[in-house]
Order: structure tokens, then C-alpha cells, then sequence
């Protein structure tokens, strides 16, 4: 979806191995010109990435990757997600 973050361990997590957070670059957003809101923007973004990957994860009907990626890149809910990600960030070159 166009969308680069970095994999963080958070409290509770067994292994970092398997992380269960997100890490997001604000200081280098909000020098791009990033406000409140637009960070709201990408939470939805990621919140709707996240549900996207879920729905193909069952649909793939496993955990392995080799059974998810035939399934996510085809899938036309994620192409939308991405368009309008780009397009958002296209708002923020300068």
C-alpha cells in the first residue's frame, strides 16, 4: 500500500522476532508539513491495511507468506488503499 514503517517490539511480545508495533518516523513527517490530522490519515490508512491483510490472511486460509502474497497482490481493496496513499503523499513533496 505504499505505506514504509519499522517493526517494533512493545510490551507483552514473546519474541522480537515477531514484533507487535509499529514504529512511525514523526519527526520526519512533521517536517514534511505534517499536522494532527494527517497523522489521524494514516492511522485510518494502517488501521485499513491491517484489515485488508487479515481478510487475505483468511482467505489464504494459512499463516505461511507463500499462501498470502498470490492473494494480497492481487487484491483490488489494497490497490484502492494504495492510489490513495500515494496520492496523499504527493500532497507532502517539496
Amino acid at each position: 500500500a505504499s505505506i514504509t514503517l519499522n517493526k517494533n517490539a512493545v510490551f507483552g511480545d514473546r519474541s522480537a522476532l515477531s514484533p507487535g508495533g509499529v514504529r512511525i518516523g514523526t519527526p520526519a513527517l512533521t517536517t514534511r508539513g505534517f499536522k494532527e490530522s494527517d497523522f489521524e490519515k494514516v492511522a485510518e490508512y494502517l488501521i485499513r491495511a491491517l484489515k485488508i491483510a487479515q481478510r487475505c490472511q483468511t482467505e489464504a486460509g494459512s499463516k505461511k507468506l507463500k499462501d498470502f502474497i498470490p492473494i494480497i497482490k492481487k487484491d483490488a481493496e489494497l490497490q484502492n488503499l494504495k492510489k490513495e496513499v500515494e496520492q496523499f503523499a504527493l500532497s507532502f513533496v517539496y
